[in-house]
């Protein structure tokens, strides 16, 4: 499987060790600064190794955060790729009920419709839903909610295509920033379209080529479709 990630996100590592943690963090902040504040290092240690184990076992293809500025304004998003064994039957049949009961379970606040791409039938949904930051690791000190607008895209891969057995693709974006969720949907419309598939002959796991895009303006959003209930923005770029 081969897809390109869109410009500005830096990958989470999957399924590394503490040791390799420490690199890693080592390399992304100066070594003056953690050296100050081992306390910190080592927390920051443990959180990404945690983190890295926690999407490996999730299955994850790839892991990545992005943080740019918006007219003026810092915006944060996070994308996540994972791959799962999955019986589906048929791949259109399969895109169009997992579209009809993830709506009908997240309410009224969640829309979504299949895309048709040159790997298969994709299902969108998307929507608002809220997120617990305990006290501890909260601003104020207080426990907080805080609204994050996601998308979610569900691709059947069918066998025969990279293994075997049925598998299902699944890409999650979110972000705390609604209101600049459509520049983020520019993105995951190019993830979806730039998704493809090696043929198989015999069994094998899946396999995964993610290419990072160098900066470029966002592709067009085609078509106008319709916002999470009560945002007034795009819940999805597919019509």
């Amino acid at each position: 499987m081969e897809f390109t990630v869109p410009a500005g996100y830096t990958a989470i590592p999957i399924g590394i060790t503490p040791e390799e943690a420490e690199r890693d963090i080592t390399s992304r902040i100066s070594v003056e600064v953690l050296k100050s504040k081992p306390a910190m290092f080592r927390h920051m240690v443990g959180k990404l190794h945690q983190a890295s184990q926690a999407l490996e076992r999730t299955g994850a293809l790839y892991a990545g955060t992005c943080m740019r500025a918006h007219e003026g304004e810092l915006s944060l998003g996070t994308l996540l790729v994972t791959v799962h064994p999955f019986s589906y039957g048929d791949a259109e049949v399969a895109a169009k009920g997992m579209v009809h009961a993830l709506i009908t379970a997240r309410g009224n606040s969640w829309s979504g419709t299949v895309l048709e791409t040159s790997s298969g039938p994709v299902a969108v949904v998307s929507g608002t839903r809220e997120v617990a930051v305990p006290a501890k690791e909260s601003p104020s000190g207080e426990e907080a909610m805080i609204p994050m607008a996601e998308m979610q895209a569900f691709m059947p891969v069918p066998p025969g295509i990279e293994t075997q057995e049925q598998c299902l693709v699944s890409i999650d974006f979110s972000t705390p920033c609604e209101e600049h969720w459509d520049d983020y949907c520019a993105d995951i419309v190019e993830l979806l379209h730039s998704v493809s598939f090696d043929q198989d002959d015999g069994p094998a796991s899946p396999e995964v080529a993610a290419h990072t895009n160098a900066p470029t303006s966002p592709k067009a959003v085609p078509g106008p479709a319709a916002g999470p209930t009560g945002s007034g923005i795009p819940t999805t770029p597919f019509g």
